[in-house]
């Protein structure tokens, strides 16, 4: 059943889509100083590997490591049947006027535009990380340009250098970035100490006098797996090579929780009451249960002592997270949970990618059309609008 957007007079906001390209010339790739530095730049298929288990496969020993060609045989297989290159999601090369064509064919009036692949050989620039980001943030806005009004980047930023970090999210800004991610090094912050420091509040502060949400993107939860990672995968009696790929995507919700975890009991959202947090790919269904046992967390007892803010733990994670469900990715339940927790979904489509859809408000079919016409318009668009207008800084 087609759902018309139109009659209930709702500005679409789809929260999660990416950018990306086909093979770039070597002279036209936002990190083209750093090219040449192997390690996951060259090889199409490491690179790929890199993103789904990297941080598994660097908690084996070397010796144990499998190739990306070994890691990813079904990749490889449909590559060979195909007779092209070995990917994960369909070959798609992004350009402005193709991605709001989409959006009028489907019903959606903003778009914030995720990095692509391309900005993924940040993870093994070291020092020249803060660089790199700045570089892919360019790149971005210039790819955006053509249709900044509805087209909105989604920035990187170098979080071992926080004070560093803020000036690239104002200068980002400056370039029409709306948003940027958050990251995790092997599990662990990028910084000396975790987001929820006081150390991380000229982070906080400009994101949100700037208006840009944090984003916490599947793809940058990176988990330490060490310890773990040895399962005996080629051993006699191992569960062979697949048992790593499906290891390695078990920690990004903890991940996630880690995160805001710590920026809920460090006092973030206390100190600053207009950022937002946006949990994208990560699921949904643990959502409501977080929330309750985070809710519970912060009441007062004996044992846990006084609640040292003034606002609830559960208010201000109701107030200050949002999320994304995304049927593609296998969050059956994402309309179950939107009905929980109303004032946190928010709509997305992670357009191109196959766990998205080419469709993404049909997707949901008739359920999302019998929705109550507020909770419908909250979910795509209104608690985005709201995340945005709170700052003094609306879409």
């Amino acid at each position: 059943m087609f759902i018309s957007v139109e009659e209930d007079a709702v500005t679409v906001v789809d929260v999660d889509t990416h950018w990306e390209t086909g093979r770039l010339a070597a002279g036209d790739h936002p990190l083209a100083p750093w090219l040449d530095r192997g390690a996951g730049f060259d090889d199409g298929v490491e690179q790929l590997a890199h993103g789904i288990a990297g941080d598994l496969l660097d908690a084996l020993p070397k010796s144990r490591r499998p190739s990306g060609r070994t890691l990813l045989p079904g990749l490889v297989r449909l590559a060979e049947e195909r007779g092209g290159p070995v990917v994960l999601h369909p070959v798609h090369d992004s350009t402005a006027a193709e991605r709001v064509a989409w959006m009028d064919r489907v019903g959606i009036d903003h778009c914030l535009v995720n990095p692509g692949a391309y900005a993924q050989p940040l993870h093994f620039l070291g020092a020249d990380r803060a660089a790199g980001a700045a570089r892919c943030n360019d790149f971005l806005a210039e790819q955006l340009a053509d249709h900044a009004d509805r087209l909105h980047g989604v920035a990187h930023v170098d979080l071992s250098d926080l004070p560093g970090a803020a000036r690239e999210l104002a200068r980002a800004r400056n370039r029409g970035h709306r948003a940027f991610h958050l990251y995790t090094v092997d599990g662990r912050p990028p910084a000396t100490t975790p987001p929820g420091h006081p150390d991380w509040d000229v982070v906080w502060a400009a994101a949100a006098d700037l208006g840009m949400p944090a984003f916490i993107h599947v793809g940058n939860t990176a988990a330490g797996f060490g310890g773990w990672a040895d399962i005996g995968w080629d051993l006699p009696g191992g569960a062979g090579v697949t048992a790593l790929t499906r290891l390695a995507n078990t920690q990004r919700i903890h991940v996630a929780q880690n995160l805001l975890v710590s920026m809920l009991y460090g006092g973030v959202f206390h100190r600053h009451p207009d950022l937002t947090v946006v949990l994208e790919e990560m699921k949904v269904a643990w959502l409501p249960a977080f929330i309750e046992m985070c809710t519970r967390q912060s009441l007062p007892s004996p044992g846990l002592g006084d609640w040292p803010f003034p606002t609830s733990g559960g208010d201000m994670l109701r107030r200050n997270l949002r999320f994304t469900p995304l049927p593609g990715f296998g969050d059956s339940e994402a309309l179950e949970v939107l009905a929980q927790l109303p004032e946190m979904g928010l709509f997305s489509s992670d357009y191109p990618h196959m766990e998205g859809n080419a469709d993404p408000i049909n997707l949901y079919g008739r359920p999302l059309r019998e929705l109550d016409p507020e909770l419908r318009a909250r979910f795509l668009g209104g608690n985005a609008h709201e995340a945005f207008a709170r700052t003094g800084n609306p879409l």
